[in-house]
């Protein structure tokens, strides 16, 4: 698949689970530093991509990490690289997930983390009002980020009509409606999820253009799960209990 577009933030990753998956991926790395003693085996990976590696003390970690929990390692990447939104409609797997407006780093690094567990073909995110692959939300997906192709679109709508073109249903998940994502699960093959942001759900343009509204059930007195655990839920639900081609 290729990854193209990126962002003109240069992402300071931090922690050992992190980089080792960062050093797995694709993703372009200028430099790594590691405290003396730790991870050799993280130290001659990047040795091998022929990334520069630098010793430093850890006073010189914990600056680089700007507060992050470094865990004896810092990676410097030039950019995230975004995949072309064509690769992720031509894309298999087993579901593509379409956030309208997630703007909390932290949501959108768990939810990126249970895409790469569930095997969704890609993610994609609108370029205004919602976060982009951040420093904040790689270490939030414990670096999963790097290995979830993340399309990032001018205009959601027409995106959203390029998956349905390609062979997916849209499927928003709303409480605007009865219908359990857990029944539709068995009959909804190639799933392309939606969700909206948090507090302000699937703006109207996008939710007109989706083709199934399911929603999770709630005990009575809760209205609502956090954006990234109700991602979970229905990934999960919509996939799993997907039929067999």
């Amino acid at each position: 698949m290729a990854h193209r577009r990126t962002t003109d933030e240069t992402l300071m990753v931090t922690g050992m689970n992190v980089v080792r998956e960062l050093l797995a991926s694709p993703q372009p790395v200028d430099r790594i530093w590691l405290r003396s003693g730790t991870a050799a085996e993280v130290g001659e990976h990047a040795r091998a991509r022929r990334i520069p590696v630098e010793q430093v003390t850890p006073d010189g970690l914990a600056r680089l990490a700007a507060g992050g929990a470094h865990q004896g390692v810092v990676a410097r990447v030039p950019a995230y690289r975004y995949a072309e939104l064509g690769d992720v409609a031509a894309a298999t797997g087993s579901a593509v997930l379409v956030l309208d407006g997630i703007q909390d780093p932290q949501n959108l690094g768990a939810i990126l983390r249970t895409a790469r567990a569930v095997g969704v073909a890609g993610v994609v995110l609108p370029k205004d009002r919602a976060v982009a692959v951040t420093a904040a939300v790689v270490a939030a997906s414990a670096g999963h980020a790097f290995a979830v192709p993340v399309a990032r679109v001018t205009n959601l709508a027409r995106a959203c009509e390029a998956l349905k073109e390609a062979g997916w249903w849209l499927v928003a998940l709303t409480a605007a409606t009865q219908r359990s994502v857990f029944d539709l699960a068995g009959e909804v093959d190639r799933p392309a999820l939606v969700m909206g942001g948090e507090g302000s759900g699937i703006r109207q343009l996008i939710h007109r253009g989706c083709d199934f509204e399911a929603t999770i059930p709630m005990a009575a007195g809760v209205e609502s799960l956090n954006v990234s655990v109700a991602a979970a839920v229905a990934l999960y639900a919509l996939t799993r209990r997907a039929p067999k081609r």
